[in-house]
């Protein structure tokens, strides 16, 4: 993790983004689990032969992952068992079926997202089984959660009840 990121950092941006998200949609917070124990995301960096970048584990030891719901802008947020199942499935995908150009998947590049040449540890990129193309969006998964914290403070995200979870506002 890059030296400029701390535990305080990543649960100030955390507390923004959940205190908007329950802003819009009352019952957000039931929807996170309870934190993952260090021997679970000990046991998941072990099953995917890497170490989680810290804030990624700081994040696990808050919740470990959510409901059915997209508490995340379109996404899931994954419990350290979830990380494992996609993984796997990444990995087994890219053995089997294809190797995207400039994507590190080596042991485990879907969850350090180091996509590649020039890529560093720990950001977070876009990644699609049919897109080559890995785009940045922040170096970090600390940068990531500020950026999504901004996003809903200025109603560029809202919480949609068709959909069951956190997405783009069509409003901003």
């Amino acid at each position: 993790m890059a030296a400029d990121l701390d535990p305080k950092r990543l649960e100030k941006a955390w507390a923004r983004y959940t205190a908007k998200a329950t802003e819009a949609h009352t019952p957000f917070t039931t929807y996170l689990n309870d934190g993952a124990t260090t021997n679970q995301i000990d046991s998941a960096e072990r099953a995917v032969n890497c170490e989680f970048p810290a804030d990624l584990r700081q994040l696990l030891s808050l919740h470990n992952g959510s409901m059915e719901y997209r508490v995340l802008p379109g996404w899931e947020l994954l419990s350290a068992e979830r990380i494992v199942d996609e993984w796997k499935i990444w990995e087994d995908l890219r053995r089997t079926q294809f190797k995207p150009k400039n994507y590190n998947c080596e042991p485990c590049g879907p969850i350090k997202g180091d996509g590649g040449e020039g890529g560093i540890s720990g950001q977070v990129i876009t990644m699609w089984h049919d897109d080559a193309r890995r785009e940045l969006i922040a170096k970090s998964l600390t940068e990531f959660i500020e950026i999504i914290a901004g996003d809903f403070e200025r109603g560029a995200l809202t919480w949609d009840e068709e959909w069951g979870g956190v997405f783009e506002s069509n409003e901003a």
